[in-house]
């Protein structure tokens, strides 16, 4: 009998979880990122330890399972079924990708009265990494900073109204104020970890703006270290494209390494579609000069924004029941704030396959197609592998975002996909309940 070299076969061979919440999570999840790494150009190596990470420090965080009727106590915001994971592929521009996981850490007593917010357990989940050294250059200095100075004191009581929506289980609306999640950049050259807050919850206990939540954090930071982030220009504008195109702070992240080197990152979103809107974003408002592009790559910008909006309207409704596409501002020490573009595609899209369709459009009529399209044709393989054509087909939020970077000379691509692991868990509980009343 010929036994499977497959890595995460082996490790699933290996592994006994006692927990049953844990061995449904890897069950679910370990093999789609299993498969993301193995089309993505990981090595054996590599995916061996990719996989074992996965299963060791991040599964136990995911949470319970769904019970037989679908409840769970805690269901993340982060993804469009609270799919407690988020994985990412980003475009090597050498044809391998590289691949991430995003994840909220989920407490024992999130949701409930002692932890209402699900506040605790990314402090704990971080600290263990620290303490067991498991990722080198991890510095906390930041994080320390920023959960005092961006997220809600941990004493604070829910609202009356928060409170309702918590005895609902109506988290989706509770927890994107106030909820905090991580993600593990597994790039070539080593793992990172970044830290991703949302600043509601922190605005409504100090009575102040998400934006003012964000402003202040960084202005706290020591005086040095906010110098050198040259931050004035890049808030001058938040502030002018809020009235401007009623933009909107909504995530704040950091990576968790020396302040020195770590990146400042601010998501924001705006009910707008049109190619004015990115321009002046891609400029800062005129602040940026543009000339260190080649011409190539800044039509490359605005096709793949054209690609991706065009069956939206140019203006969206301002109550923000669109999911406009936004930016997420970078700034770094010694370095220029820069933009980077990410477009939601669900609500505009006929389907996964859809998004797919456009994506190897983009990628067919690059200068470097040659290079592209056989990573095109992996990506197409792993969500074949982790999917099927058919659920492909019948979704259109999979790929919760398509982003992209300028580069010099070249557009950097990401997407972001969701595992619809509670989606699909439905739709087969949804298929049983059927099936035994026939």
């Amino acid at each position: 009998m010929r036994i499977s070299q497959d890595p995460f076969d082996v490790i699933s061979s290996i592994l006994n979880f006692q927990n049953q919440n844990h061995q449904f999570w890897w069950d679910k999840t370990g093999k789609q990122l299993a498969e993301l790494l193995r089309y993505g150009g990981y090595t054996k190596s590599e995916q061996y330890t990719e996989l074992l990470f996965f299963a060791i420090h991040i599964v136990p965080e995911l949470g319970a399972a769904p019970d037989k009727s679908g409840h769970l106590p805690w269901r993340t915001p982060h993804t469009p079924d609270g799919t407690p994971l988020e994985l990412s592929w980003e475009w090597g521009l050498e044809g391998k990708a590289t691949i991430r996981t995003g994840f909220e850490p989920i407490g024992p007593l999130a949701g409930k009265a002692l932890d209402p917010f699900n506040r605790h357990e990314t402090d704990r989940w971080i600290k263990h990494l620290d303490e067991q050294g498991l990722v080198i250059g991890l510095d906390l200095e930041w994080y320390r900073h920023f959960s005092e100075t961006v997220l809600p004191n941990k004493d604070t009581a829910p609202s009356e109204a928060d409170r309702a929506k918590i005895a609902k289980n109506e988290l989706f609306e509770v927890a994107p104020v106030g909820g905090t999640f991580v993600m593990r950049d597994i790039a070539r050259s080593g793992p990172m970890i970044k830290a991703y807050m949302y600043p509601g919850l922190k605005g409504q206990e100090l009575g102040i703006s998400k934006s003012e939540v964000v402003f202040r954090a960084i202005k706290a930071l020591p005086e040095d270290q906010y110098k050198n982030l040259i931050f004035e220009p890049l808030q001058e504008y938040l502030e002018e494209a809020t009235r401007k195109w009623n933009m909107q702070i909504h995530i704040f992240s950091f990576d968790l390494i020396s302040p020195s080197k770590s990146r400042v990152k601010i998501y924001t979103r705006a009910p707008n579609t049109s190619l004015e809107y990115l321009m002046d974003a891609l400029t800062i408002g005129g602040r940026n000069d543009l000339a260190m592009y080649s011409d190539e790559v800044l039509q490359d910008v605005k096709d793949f924004w054209n690609i991706f909006t065009e069956d939206a309207p140019k203006q969206l409704p301002q109550d923000g029941s669109a999911r406009g596409p936004g930016f997420y501002f970078t700034t770094q020490a010694g370095k220029i704030p820069t933009p980077k573009v990410y477009i939601s595609p669900g609500p505009f899209f006929r389907n996964d396959l859809d998004v797919l369709a456009r994506l190897r459009h983009y990628f067919a009529t690059r200068r470097d197609a040659e290079t592209m399209l056989p990573q095109m044709d992996n990506y197409e393989k792993a969500l074949q592998a982790i999917y099927g054509m058919d659920y492909l087909e019948n979704t259109r939020d999979i790929h919760v975002y398509v982003s992209c970077a300028l580069q010099k000379d070249q557009l950097r691509v990401v997407t972001y996909l969701c595992p619809h692991t509670l989606a699909r868990e439905a739709a087969a509980r949804k298929l049983q309940e059927v099936s035994v009343s026939t």
